[in-house]
């Protein structure tokens, strides 16, 4: 296969999968890693892709938007062992604010020993919440979104307002050292106030979602307290983390 060949060949991986690993990527072209690699530092150099450790993503892309099938299909494995890191920091006997994120809902089932008084604004996160005999639950008022089936609104960020939790659970849509962002307004105004009700705001994003900006701000980074991720990000964004006091957690570690 040619040089061309193989650059189109992983463009064509990256299009579909938004990111790759190196070992996946020799599996598709049948070539070495070295070869694989001396190809990703080519693309780099043409501003195409971004490296990561072990792979690549899609350079300079919004974040991608799913329905809530989709979202709460993709990276199943992955949500998995984020959201185990996040249950660990939650204590027993505590008030959690549970955002719409899939990457929030899976992170209920891990809680399933601990008391707690959770607030969401989703109708499926009630519902699995709901399944905790621990767990007292309170839902947000307001307009639903018939698809995403969560509530947003005016009503639901004045609510929101009158309460003081211990955790927020933020599922981040796109996250960079400008701060996280998402793809419309009404859920980002929700994620907002969301963030400013909490003592330990808990972000938890998937590596495709690092690096990546969307059309509305949520916050600025120093408005969360940890985010959850599951590779290491490069070293430009962990130092933009720690100088504004976010504690970095890598899931499987």
């Amino acid at each position: 296969m040619l040089i061309e060949e193989r650059l189109e060949r992983i463009k064509a991986v990256l299009e579909e999968h938004k990111s790759a690993t190196i070992e996946k990527l020799v599996e598709e072209l049948n070539v070495s890693k070295d070869t694989v690699r001396r190809d990703l530092i080519k693309l780099e150099k043409q501003n195409v892709v971004k490296r990561t450790h072990g792979g690549a993503v899609l350079n300079n892309r919004e974040a991608m938007i799913f329905n809530y099938d989709q979202r709460s299909e993709k990276f199943h494995l992955i949500k998995e062992k984020i959201a185990q890191k996040a249950a660990e920091l939650v204590n027993d006997n505590s008030s959690v604010i549970f955002d719409s994120s899939t990457t929030v809902e899976a992170v209920i089932p891990q809680l399933q020993d601990k008391n707690i008084y959770a607030i969401t604004n989703s109708l499926t996160h009630a519902k699995l919440l709901a399944g905790n005999e621990k767990s007292e639950i309170t839902l947000l008022p307001g307009k639903l979104h018939k698809e995403q089936l969560f509530l947003y609104g005016s009503e639901t960020i004045q609510k929101i307002a009158q309460y003081n939790a211990d955790y927020a659970l933020l599922g981040i849509f796109a996250i960079s050292s400008n701060g996280l962002f998402i793809h419309t307004e009404e859920e980002g105004l929700v994620k907002r106030q969301i963030a400013l009700q909490a003592a330990k705001v808990i972000g938890v994003a998937d590596h495709t979602k690092i690096d990546t900006t969307g059309f509305f701000k949520v916050c600025e980074l120093s408005d969360i307290d940890y985010l959850i991720t599951d590779i290491e990000p490069e070293e430009e964004f962990a130092q933009a983390l720690e100088k504004n006091g976010v504690e970095l957690i890598l899931a499987g570690h």
